[in-house]
């Protein structure tokens, strides 16, 4: 089995761009389960639920649930189980950078991605977390370059203890904008697939929170475009 875990940020990246629909088609082709924990269905769901302003959108996903397009991370890990491995991972992120005067720690990740973290840690099978936000990602692919950054952000000298996460780098990541693109590739959007689609697609999601650089957009076009041309010259 093999299971897509969902943070929040993809699912809202999607519905502002009115492409919520997309989850479910690939879903359709997907050999696996997608995965929402308590805390991102809290995110998506309990709290919009209350917001007149996007109670649609909650009601979107609670029928998503309801149909089995999303899986609840319960039915496969307790939430008990679930809710000690989070605190594992929140004590080990949320400790890994402190203020080098102080020594006071720095919150790096919130509980949406520390759920989605643990669930990957504890499920037993391939996987991979769909999430938007940059932060996660770097704290396990680039941990060095988050400290950079954070003191950038925080205008404050830093000291991490890179030691703490070492567990992390097991974790892989996609964001809604690689979900789109293979979407667009199997011709899954319901428009005409050219390259202003994907275009639209990919720059539609970096402008709604999907943290993509114009760069990695741009290259990303120039892939489908090369593989474009090799399916037709193995035609000729």
């Amino acid at each position: 089995m093999k299971y897509l875990i969902f943070d929040a940020g993809p699912i809202i990246s999607l519905t502002l761009n009115g492409m919520l629909p997309v989850i479910e088609k690939l879903k359709g082709v997907f050999d696996g389960e997608f995965i929402l924990t308590p805390a991102v269905k809290r995110e998506v769901v309990d709290r919009p639920m209350k917001i007149k302003k996007f109670k649609l959108e909650a009601l979107q996903v609670t029928d998503m649930i309801a149909r089995g397009v999303f899986k609840m991370s319960g039915d496969i890990v307790s939430n008990q189980k679930l809710d000690r491995e989070m605190k594992k991972i929140k004590k080990a992120a949320n400790g890994v950078l402190r203020t080098t005067e102080r020594k006071e720690k720095i919150a790096i990740i919130h509980d949406g991605e520390i759920a989605c973290l643990a669930f990957a840690s504890l499920c037993g099978c391939e996987n991979a977390i769909v999430i938007d936000e940059r932060t996660t990602r770097m704290l396990t692919e680039a941990p060095h370059n988050l400290e950079e950054m954070m003191e950038r952000k925080l205008h404050t000298p830093l000291d991490a203890e890179l030691s703490l996460i070492d567990g992390f780098k097991k974790f892989r990541f996609i964001r809604s904008a690689e979900l789109l693109y293979v979407a667009w590739k199997k011709d899954l959007i319901g428009v005409k697939k050219d390259k202003e689609l994907l275009d639209a697609l990919l720059y539609g999601v970096k402008f709604k929170g999907c943290a993509i650089s114009s760069v990695e957009i741009e290259e990303m076009k120039k892939m489908a475009v090369a593989g474009s041309r090799s399916r037709v010259a193995g035609r000729r």
